[in-house]
C-alpha cells in the first residue's frame, strides 16, 4: 500500500491525527495502549514519514556535517571516529555527512554549509592555536564541536585527549627505565596539540632534570624515510640509554625496524613508548608500552555534544578532555 499518512492512520485506528503523530513520536501525554494501537497500524500499513514536510516544518535539515581532514592520509582514526558519529545518531532523526577537506578549501567549504544551511551543524577536526574556522562558526553563531581545543578567548564545545598526560606519563616509565636521554618525536607544529604536548614536555623534563634531544629535531612533519635518516644519525653510535616518545604507532613501527637494523634491542638499549588509536602495538615484535587514544569513543562524543548542543545546552557543559589507557604491557618487556 502506498501513499500512507498520518491521516490514513487516524482512520485506521480511530484517533485524531494530532493524537496519532503524538503516539508516533513516543509523546508521554499519550497513554500507552494508544501508542501500542497506533504503532501496530503503523507497521501493518507500512507508514514512512514524510521527512521532507517535517524538515520543513521543524526549519531543519536534521543533518551534521564532519569535515574529514585530508592533511593526513585515511588511517584507523578517521574509521573509528566515523563510527562513533553514527553510534552516537542511532534513535535520532539526525543522518551524518562526511566531507573531505584540504588545507586549500577548509574555509570555503565550510562557509558553504553554513550560509547555504546544509546541516544543522558542523564537526571539525585538527584544531590549531587561532582557528580561523572556528573564529568563522562562533562569528555566525553556528553549532559546532571540535575534536581538539584553541586558545582563542571565545569559549567552544570541544572533545580532546590529554595529550599532556601522554608526555608526562611516558616521561616518568622512561625515567623508571633509567634512560638517560628522551627524544619526543613532535606533532606537526600547526596543530594546538603540539603546543600542549612540547610545552608539557619541556617542563617536565626539567623538572626531574633529564637530557631531551635536541639534534635532530623529530617531528610528524617528517617523511617515514627522513625519520628513519634521523634515527640512523642520532643513533649511529650507543653513547647512553635512550628513550623515545611517538604518537603514531606508524612510526613507531618505523623507528623499532630502524633501531633493530642497527642492532639495537628494544626495550634494553632503548625503551619506546607509542601513542595508537588501536591495539597494533600489542602485535609488534617485541611488544611495546603504549597509550590508546579511543577514537570510537571520541566520534561518539563529538556528535553527543554537537547534538546537545544545536538543543541549547551550554557551552561549558560541552568542553571534555579524555584521559589514554596506558598499556603497560610489562609482561613482555624483556630485561
Amino acid at each position: 500500500m502506498s501513499n500512507i499518512t498520518l491521516k490514513t492512520l487516524a482512520k485506521r485506528t480511530g484517533f485524531s491525527v494530532t493524537t496519532v503523530s503524538r503516539a508516533l513520536k513516543n509523546g508521554s501525554e499519550i497513554n500507552a495502549n494508544t501508542k501500542k494501537k497506533v504503532m501496530e497500524a503503523a507497521t501493518i500499513l507500512n507508514y514512512q514519514p514524510n521527512l521532507y514536510a517535517y524538515r520543513l516544518k521543524m526549519g531543519k535539515t536534521f543533518q551534521i556535517c564532519f569535515f574529514l581532514n585530508q592533511l593526513d592520509d585515511i588511517t584507523n582514526y578517521e574509521k573509528q571516529i566515523i563510527k562513533g558519529l553514527f553510534k552516537s545518531l542511532n534513535d535520532t532523526n539526525y543522518e551524518l555527512i562526511v566531507k573531505p577537506i584540504f588545507r586549500s578549501n577548509q574555509i570555503e567549504a565550510i562557509k558553504e554549509v553554513v550560509e547555504k544551511r546544509l546541516a544543522d551543524g558542523i564537526i571539525i577536526s585538527h584544531t590549531t592555536l587561532n582557528d580561523e574556522r572556528v573564529k568563522f562558526l562562533i562569528e555566525k553563531n553556528f553549532p559546532f564541536v571540535t575534536h581538539g581545543r584553541t586558545e582563542l578567548f571565545s569559549e567552544h564545545p570541544y572533545f580532546d585527549n590529554d595529550h599532556a598526560e601522554f608526555i608526562n606519563d611516558s616521561i616518568d616509565y622512561l625515567k623508571e627505565k633509567k634512560c638517560e636521554e628522551i627524544i619526543l618525536i613532535k606533532p606537526a607544529n600547526k596543530f594546538t596539540y603540539n603546543y600542549i604536548s612540547t610545552k608539557a614536555f619541556d617542563s617536565k623534563v626539567k623538572e626531574i632534570n633529564i637530557k631531551k634531544n635536541i639534534d635532530p629535531e623529530f617531528s610528524h612533519e617528517d617523511s617515514l624515510e627522513e625519520l628513519k635518516n634521523k634515527i640512523i644519525d642520532k643513533f649511529s653510535q650507543k653513547n647512553g640509554l635512550k628513550g623515545i616518545i611517538s604518537g603514531s604507532d606508524v612510526r613507531t613501527l618505523v623507528i623499532i625496524s630502524t633501531l633493530q637494523e642497527l642492532g639495537y634491542k628494544i626495550n634494553k638499549d632503548v625503551f619506546i613508548v607509542s601513542k595508537s588509536y588501536s591495539t597494533a602495538p600489542n602485535y609488534f615484535f617485541p611488544k611495546i608500552p603504549y597509550f590508546h587514544e579511543d577514537m570510537e569513543l571520541t566520534g561518539y562524543k563529538l556528535g553527543d555534544f554537537l547534538l546537545k548542543r544545536i538543543a541549547g545546552s551550554k557551552i561549558i557543559d560541552l568542553q571534555h578532555v579524555e584521559k589514554n589507557k596506558f598499556i603497560k604491557n610489562d609482561e613482555f618487556i624483556s630485561s
